[in-house]
């Protein structure tokens, strides 16, 4: 099954989420800031990460144009999850090759789904 990263500051979101992927038969990691995230972004090589954007140690943008800068890591697919509900930044955000964006609080049954239409859009690709 795939492996997915999560990236938020929010440890109960990161507790939660990761028993909720585990349980869905997902392999789940976790980093709870931006440097962090990178790092095992790079070490990992993970099939999907789920990204929030309002993180310590630079920020979840900065997450963001670091993977898509990166050979390694450019097409790994990411969906946002988020509490930032301004609609021109989530337009903003989606331009940058973001594949989903959710908000705080999210529908953990949307989650799973849009994780699961996700992995599916990109199986074969790089």
């Amino acid at each position: 099954m795939a492996k997915i990263l999560i990236i938020d500051d929010e440890v109960d979101t990161v507790r939660v989420l990761s028993k909720r992927l585990t349980d869905q038969g997902y392999t789940a990691m976790a980093a709870l800031d931006a440097y962090q995230g990178t790092a095992l972004i790079h070490k990992e090589n993970p099939d999907l990460i789920i990204l929030d954007l309002m993180l310590p140690a630079g920020g979840g943008k900065f997450v963001l144009e670091n993977i898509r800068f990166s050979r390694q890591s450019r097409y790994i697919p990411i969906i946002v999850l988020t509490g930032i509900t301004d609609p021109e930044y989530k337009k903003k955000i989606l331009e940058e090759g973001v594949d989903a964006y959710l908000e705080k609080p999210y529908d953990p049954d949307i989650l799973i789904k849009t994780i699961r239409d996700v992995l599916d859009k990109h199986k074969g690709q790089p």
